[in-house]
């Protein structure tokens, strides 16, 4: 094979994969809204947005090339320019939450060019937004960040935001997800580890379909966003632990029960998750597999809903589900274009939703000269999936965001709630029952 130029770096195959799941209807963009209780200055801001694009690809475009494995590469952009990327808006009036939500779901409802570096910021002043805003002040503000899932997972751009803060190192967040599997040393044991990721393949492709129910159908481009109000991750930790559980076991059942509050006839579905795994290479950006999570959103009991989350997650870690799932998402990084919206669709039909918990910053941190007063992120589904939970803690709080595609939940405002009122109850009673 004849090696690229020097300026084209070859995109991973999982990379090249996430941003061959670009649809009109699933853009794969990450979104972040960082809020402040003030107006963001100019030149503060700017000095910190350019430290952030010292990341090279901030500043690479992705182009068609032959000679690489995945036919694409990184290639610097001649023409970028700052101004091409940030601008700078007024929220409308009033600049409360609803107006925080409309813009964001307008940003999220509209694909990044693809001529460009796959990012862009707004600086959004005028916000009043008592549930996100901190202070509920008129000037205050917030940065809704936009970075198309091929630049890096949930967990790099964690990282990312740390470095440019010059956060101490109190602010990273725990190590999450779990260890890649070692390489075996014998023939015995490679054989022995075909069988065993041969024999999750079959499985997961021979998965029926997931349960017909209104979050299934055909999609839109327009999506809507909205997100909880702030939850103690300390109470939510002691109440898992006096369940038996873990954060993610209490997470999944609010989600759970949520949704059997909210569908008409509430029925067992599955839920995307992606499980990320530790011990990749140091410079990769999307480290994680994803798996499916059985969710028990007909079982109207509120205890016997955790108890069979646990039972789950506890399955889920127990299995070479996530390994599996990276590996087959580097093959169809190297497929036709064809072939890979094929094996994405085979694959997201199984499922209603996805599912995510991003661990950020442990500690408050400060961007462009002001605190951040809260974080809430919004993963991108996929394929045919129309409904995204994305968790988030920050600075000892917990957010949710949610983003639906407006054709299978107009109002994911009403999701919202169901969540926060069951998360409250699952923290109040530890499981107790219904």
């Amino acid at each position: 094979m004849t090696r690229p130029a020097s300026d084209h770096v070859p995109l991973d195959p999982v990379d090249a994969a996430w941003l061959c799941m670009d649809s009109a209807h699933n853009p794969m963009v990450i979104t972040t809204v960082l809020a402040f209780d003030g107006p963001l200055a100019d030149d503060a801001l700017r000095g910190t947005l350019e430290r952030f694009l010292e990341e090279p690809r901030f500043r690479q475009r992705v182009v068609r090339d032959r000679r690489t494995l995945a036919g694409l590469a990184w290639q610097d952009d001649p023409r970028f320019a700052y101004e091409h990327h940030v601008r700078r808006v007024r929220l409308a009036p009033p600049g409360d939450d609803a107006a925080l939500r409309a813009f964001v779901s307008e940003q999220i409802s509209t694909p990044l060019a693809r001529d460009r570096p796959l990012f862009r910021v707004a600086v959004v002043d005028g916000v009043r937004a008592c549930g996100v805003g901190g202070t509920g002040t008129p000037e205050g503000s917030a940065l809704v960040v936009q970075v198309h899932h091929a630049v890096g997972d949930g967990v790099a751009l964690v990282r990312r935001l740390l470095d440019v803060s010059g956060a101490a190192a109190a602010s990273r967040p725990p190590e999450v997800g779990l260890a890649r599997p070692p390489r075996p040393r014998t023939l015995r044991g490679w054989l022995g580890t075909a069988v065993a990721r041969g024999t999750t393949l079959a499985r997961l492709l021979l998965l029926w379909p997931d349960a017909h129910t209104p979050l299934r159908g055909a999609l839109g481009a327009r999506k809507v966003a909205a997100f909880s109000r702030p939850f103690s991750l300390a109470a939510i930790k002691a109440a898992a632990h006096r369940s038996g559980g873990h954060v993610n076991d209490l997470l999944g059942a609010a989600v759970a029960g949520a949704l059997h509050a909210y569908l008409p006839a509430p029925r067992g579905v599955r839920a995307l998750v992606p499980v990320f795994l530790r011990g990749g290479r140091e410079r990769a950006h999307n480290q994680f597999g994803l798996v499916y999570l059985p969710l028990p959103v007909g079982e109207p009991d509120r205890a016997a809903r955790l108890r069979a989350v646990e039972a789950e997650m506890d399955a889920v870690k127990a299995a070479p589900d996530a390994t599996v799932a990276f590996m087959v998402l580097g093959a169809l990084g190297l497929a036709s274009p064809t072939l890979e919206r094929l094996g994405i669709r085979l694959f997201t039909r199984k499922a209603s939703m996805l599912v995510t918990n991003v661990p950020g910053p442990a500690t408050a941190v400060r961007v462009a000269g002001r605190e951040v007063k809260s974080l809430v992120v919004w993963a991108p589904t996929s394929g045919s999936i129309g409904l995204g939970w994305s968790l988030l803690t920050y600075a000892g709080d917990l957010r949710l965001g949610v983003a639906a595609d407006a054709r299978r939940v107009p109002d994911p405002s009403a999701l919202v709630a169901a969540f926060e009122r069951e998360l409250d109850l699952l923290c109040g009673a530890a499981g107790g029952g219904s």
